[in-house]
């Protein structure tokens, strides 16, 4: 007889449980893991006539190696070996070995943490990474820890980051065996192209079909990506293949005799082809099988923004996938496996597939955890930690469902919803519709919402209500012709919806009830609360989604002509998205279902139209308005803060500056920009701005409109930032005029544009004076404690520039013989003398003394 390679490392599975209480095996296909080792266990000391628990990621996994090793008992499954998934149970009193998925545990530890009727926990396939997996292991793990240290934990798998695992499982005994498998030889047969077209995956299957049964003898395994596929290629197949050669499908959701008919043996001379999906991959055995068809395709779960629910997805298959599917052929026999992609398309595959973990919805994930006592993932060990974000969406989802309390802990709603199996929106959407006696049609829209959609519109037709889906539905349950034009509908989805329906109203305890379409809004809008919009600006297609997410329809319907809608799918766009699926709502039914998470509080804004400071008393559901009302009685403190803000945003010349503030904020600027007044204050726009709430915000109170800023006392708010000693600094060093040897007092100009807020401050300030009053003076006026000559501006009789200079002395000796001459000619009525340092100055045509 033959040696299971696993047989080989049997006794070390059994110290290393029996010592460290943990193990960790990695085996390949055919190594005989999964229906060797649970009955190599059952007879453990240890175990002290426990349960073993064997977790299985497919219910067709489970079923069939449960059913083998019964066999191998000789006895029926339900007696020492028994099985428990969803909707299918075969256990006994006597069962010892009870084979379930993963989701059915997460139920049962839920149930009982510390799994007292339990010895062992086997976690086989761990290397599919299932969401329930790596939650049953976190919670496995801390039931070890405080309230169980004699269960025993195994996990297996067959290509996995073993050192992880054993990792987290305080370094845990890493056993490893080698597979029972024969040469398999690979061919690579991308897809064909047509007129530049790829030609369609089926079509691709089905000629690669006949290649291999032309070539090859032996039972041919087909990997396809899902169930529209594989009946399309079988489609493809019947007027191809002849009498003796049958075709099975192989799914997930056939009936359990569906699925024993593919392990059938045929009779001599008889061919067997198989078109399943990845439940083929791992863990169950089809004998006869020699050649696998890869279609390099796989569906897997992914959270989709825009139906907020994980749905189903194609993705290429994974370096790790593909071998696993290519040792299929070899498990029995020499076989061979058929890619269909090319050798360089091989190169460019991931490795493994993502964990669920990293990107699925957390919304069930982080309820589970709650209903352990757990707030945050962080307090269990992981391979790999949600990521916050994802974690921390999730939590709001739960809390605005009603599910967890603000502390994360969960509540009791929280526990009705995750007794009823579902994604949390449609369980709380169940539990709320059947108060309302809507039960039955919230099981419909739950069936509905886990599958595509199952209408198609000719030409360029659309129409996003649901309504119309739930009466197609219910025209099929009432066997009543579907009279709509313009559409066709998928049959097939209709009965699957109708099937989850009744399955998930029976589950629920839910009576069947005369269904209401027309409730389908507010049945919804407690599944997506977030996603009840109200129409925007009374524009007709344009909404804003309670989350603040803007969306359209891009044509008016049935649904757009109403004030508010719940809209279910949406593209992805952030900002705005189109609507793809929706249902009309109201504000009465919002008032009904969600007073109690309205938000009512002031509201002062700024008016750009009137100028003015508005309150309002406003209700908000979320980022929606529903209700505002005018008050008069203003909160002073938060109108100060809004003017200000309005201030800083136009700029300071809001304000009502006189030129006397102005000359005094930029004689202080300029001062400060010598260096020599360290202690005065800036007084330039930023700082001003900046210090607003300082300065100005005490003199704001009691106004409310751009027209009042003019009542303000601005003289003593900017005054209030300078001391009396400072002040007297400015006049002292920054003279507004300068009295020249004329006797006029002439205006000093500190920057470019005098008179403005922003003006540019200049490096030494203006004086514009007639070259006449000033003679007799030798030096030039300095300012700011005598340290800054200014820019003497010497002007003609007609006020016209001259001469620019800072230095006097200089240019009555250099320059001033040059000018005279020029003067001379142009103003012969004026004096002009010799000597300017003798000469009387005056501002007269004639002075009245000459020298």
């Amino acid at each position: 007889m033959t040696l299971i390679p696993i047989q080989q490392h049997i006794a070390d599975i059994k110290k290393a449980l029996e010592t460290s209480g943990r193990a960790v095996v990695q085996a390949p296909p055919g190594a005989g893991k999964t229906t060797h080792v649970p009955l190599a266990l059952l007879d453990e000391p240890w175990l002290k006539n426990k349960k073993i628990l064997l977790l299985e990621p497919r219910r067709l996994a489970a079923r069939s190696c449960a059913a083998y090793m019964a066999d191998r008992l000789h006895e029926k499954v339900g007696q020492t070996i028994g099985y428990q998934i969803r909707l299918d149970r075969k256990i006994g009193p006597d069962t010892r070995i009870e084979v379930v998925t993963e989701g059915v545990f997460t139920r049962q530890i839920q149930a009982d943490p510390s799994l007292e009727e339990v010895g062992l926990v086997i976690f086989d396939e761990f290397h599919e990474r299932n969401i329930h997996s790596d939650l049953g292991l976190a919670l496995c793990l801390e039931s070890v820890e405080a309230l169980r240290d004699d269960l025993r934990i195994l996990v297996m798998s067959a290509t996995m980051d073993v050192a992880a695992v054993s990792t987290i499982m305080d370094a845990a005994p890493v056993i490893v065996s080698q597979g029972k498998s024969f040469p398999v030889k690979t061919t690579y047969l991308p897809p064909l192209n047509k007129q530049n077209r790829t030609v369609p995956i089926e079509t691709t299957c089905a000629l690669a079909i006949g290649r291999a049964m032309s070539k090859n003898s032996g039972d041919i395994l087909v990997f396809l990506p899902g169930v529209g596929e594989i009946k399309r290629v079988a489609s493809l197949l019947e007027d191809t293949l002849d009498s003796g050669t049958h075709v099975f499908p192989l799914y997930g959701n056939l009936s359990q005799e569906e699925q024993a008919m593919v392990f059938w043996p045929l009779t001599s001379g008889k061919r067997k082809i198989v078109l399943a999906t990845s439940i083929a991959e791992t863990s169950i055995t089809i004998e006869g099988i020699c050649i696998v068809i890869d279609s390099g395709l796989m569906r897997v779960q992914r959270f989709s923004p825009q139906t907020g629910m994980s749905r189903l997805v194609t993705i290429p298959v994974s370096k790790s996938s593909a071998d696993q599917r290519r040792g299929r052929a070899g498990r029995t026999a020499p076989g061979k496996c058929y890619r269909l992609w090319s050798e360089h398309d091989h190169q460019l595959l991931k490795s493994f597939i993502k964990p669920e973990i990293l990107s699925v919805d957390l919304t069930g994930f982080a309820l589970e955890l709650a209903a352990w006592g757990v707030s945050e993932p962080g307090q269990l060990k992981w391979l790999d930690q949600p990521e916050k974000a994802s974690f921390d969406q999730a939590k709001n989802l739960l809390k605005i469902l009603g599910a967890i309390d603000e502390k994360g802990q969960i509540t009791p709603h929280g526990k009705k919803i995750v007794a009823a199996g579902l994604h949390p929106r449609l369980a709380h959407m169940i539990i709320k519709a059947d108060e309302k006696g809507q039960g039955l049609l919230a099981c419909r829209i739950a069936a509905f919402l886990n599958e595509r959609d199952f209408i198609r519109f000719d030409q360029n037709a659309v129409d996003p209500d649901i309504r119309l889906r739930l009466e197609l539905i219910e025209a099929i349950i009432n066997k009543q012709k579907i009279l709509q034009q313009g559409i066709k509908t998928n049959k097939r989805i209709i009965h699957r919806i109708i099937k989850s329906e009744k399955n998930t109203a029976k589950k629920l305890g839910i009576k069947l009830k005369k269904t209401d379409p027309e409730m389908a809004g507010r049945l919804l809008a407690h599944a997506y609360p977030d996603r009840i919009a109200q129409k925007r600006n009374n524009r007709d297609n344009t909404f804003l989604t309670a989350s603040g997410k803007g969306t359209f329809f891009t044509q008016t319907n049935t649904v757009s002509i109403n004030e508010y809608i719940v809209a279910l799918h949406l593209d992805g766009n952030p900002r705005n998205a189109k609507i793809f699926l929706a249902a009309p709502y109201s504000k009465k039914e919002l008032e009904l279902d969600f007073s109690k998470d309205f938000k009512t509080g002031q509201i002062i804004k700024w008016n750009k139209k009137t100028g003015m400071i508005q309150a309002t008393k406003d209700t908000f559901f979320g980022a929606l308005l529903i209700g505002q009302q005018a008050i008069s009685d203003i909160d002073h403190e938060k109108a100060c803060d809004i003017l200000i803000r309005e201030i800083k945003k136009t700029g300071l010349a809001l304000l009502p500056w006189t030129k006397r503030l102005i000359s005094l904020k930029q004689r202080g600027i300029f001062l400060k920009h010598t260096g020599r007044f360290a202690d005065l204050p800036d007084m330039s726009d930023t700082a001003l701005e900046k210090q607003m709430e300082t300065w100005l915000k005490p003199f704001l109170t009691g106004i409310f409109s751009l027209k009042q800023l003019e009542k303000i006392d601005l003289e003593s708010a900017f005054l209030s930032r300078l001391t009396w000693k400072q002040q007297q600094a400015i006049e002292k060093n920054a003279p507004t005029h300068i009295t020249v040897p004329s006797g006029s007092k002439k205006p000093l100009t500190y920057c470019r544009e005098n008179g403005f807020l922003n003006a540019t401050i200049l490096d030494a300030p203006i004086l514009e004076v007639r070259l006449q009053e000033m003679f007799g003076l030798t030096e030039t006026p300095k300012i700011a404690g005598h340290a800054i000559p200014v820019a003497l501006h010497l002007l003609s009789p007609a006020g016209r520039p001259v001469q620019i200079t800072t230095d006097l002395k200089s240019f009555w000796k250099n320059t001033y013989k040059d000018v005279k001459k020029d003067l001379m000619g142009r103003y012969p009525k004026h004096f002009w003398p010799e000597d300017p340092l003798c000469a009387m100055p005056t501002n007269r045509v004639k002075p009245k003394t000459r020298v």
